[in-house]
């Protein structure tokens, strides 16, 4: 063994004091995090559901810290391109992501250029329930998948719109179990799907829960989650339908991997406030949408488990990313 040297030892020594400065330096900047202003990503187009639900967050997650939260918009690949973003931010509680979960825990499966998995991120709690559907116009002749499946066969080429691969998902499923003829059309964002549903430019369309803000015009044809709908308690889940699909999605807050934890409770903290908080609950009553706030320990939880659960889903049905 080669013996240790002065040079050795002092070496040794100096990379021990540069370890625990940025240790310091670290907890410092936890400790008085934060400073600045925070970004909040947004993976998809502005007006639909996550994004209304990320700004009403964002206000009181800002009042509760002290700092502006600025929400920026990036769309694409169903919320790929921001997370991807994310992934190249500094770990330092200024730039997050508020999107789905469905980008770590049903994206891959479905896109290959998506590879995400839950020990890629840090989670800093979830919110919001998504009361992910199938949506029509309410004067359609149909109301269960069954009854769409018979009309469907009458009407070859109707189209359906779909802002995501895990959108395209599920009619995908049904017209391939029943020979169906369907015309996927692409939709950016919620707001987007609202006015192609109200224009009747498509006769059905996946939601992730924002139609229920239009009971007068569009209704549910099949909850697409584990659950009946609260919006919507008498409509069948899609498995009760004979469709072993049923995938449950939430809204989280995403950071880079390595973002101290006293950040990530800071900003759950500050989550939860959106929970009780007058303005953020006026608004998800508004639009029916659930709030099942989830603290950082519980969110990292439910992503691990709705992960497995998921891949176990797409394999079973066959789905090869694309």
């Amino acid at each position: 063994m080669k013996p240790i040297t002065k040079r050795d030892l002092l070496g040794l020594m100096a990379g021990a004091m540069i370890g625990a400065a940025g240790l310091t330096n670290t907890a410092l900047a936890a400790d008085g995090y934060p400073t600045g202003p925070i970004t909040m990503l947004v993976g998809y187009g502005a007006g639909g559901q996550t994004d209304l639900v990320a700004r009403a967050a964002a206000k009181t997650m800002s009042e509760r810290l002290g700092v502006p939260v600025n929400v920026v918009n990036k769309p694409g690949a169903g919320g790929a391109v921001a997370a991807r973003d994310l992934k190249k931010a500094k770990p330092d509680g200024y730039t997050v992501l508020f999107h789905s979960n469905s980008v770590v825990n049903s994206a891959p499966f479905i896109m290959k250029q998506v590879d995400f998995k839950p020990a890629d991120f840090e989670y800093a709690g979830m919110i919001t329930a998504y009361q992910v559907g199938m949506a029509t116009q309410k004067d359609q002749p149909f109301n269960t998948i069954a009854e769409y499946v018979a009309w469907a066969k009458k009407n070859p080429g109707s189209s359906y719109g779909a802002l995501s691969p895990e959108a395209r998902l599920y009619i995908t499923e049904i017209a391939k179990k029943n020979d169906l003829d369907i015309n996927i059309v692409p939709v950016r964002s919620g707001s987007e799907m609202i006015n192609v549903l109200l224009g009747k430019q498509v006769a059905m369309a996946f939601s992730g829960g924002i139609h229920y803000r239009y009971p007068d015009e569009l209704k549910t044809i099949s909850a697409l989650t584990t659950f009946r709908h609260p919006s919507a308690p008498d409509v069948p889940t899609i498995e009760e339908e004979g469709y072993p699909l049923g995938m449950d999605s939430r809204t989280t807050i995403f950071l880079p991997k390595g973002t101290p934890r006293p950040i990530l409770e800071r900003l759950s903290g500050a989550l939860q406030a959106a929970a009780t908080d007058d303005a953020f609950k006026k608004l998800t009553d508004t639009a029916n949408i659930p709030i099942k706030y989830l603290s950082v320990d519980e969110a990292y939880a439910e992503m691990e488990r709705t992960y497995a659960k998921h891949k176990g889903i797409m394999e079973s049905a066959g789905i090869v990313p694309q």
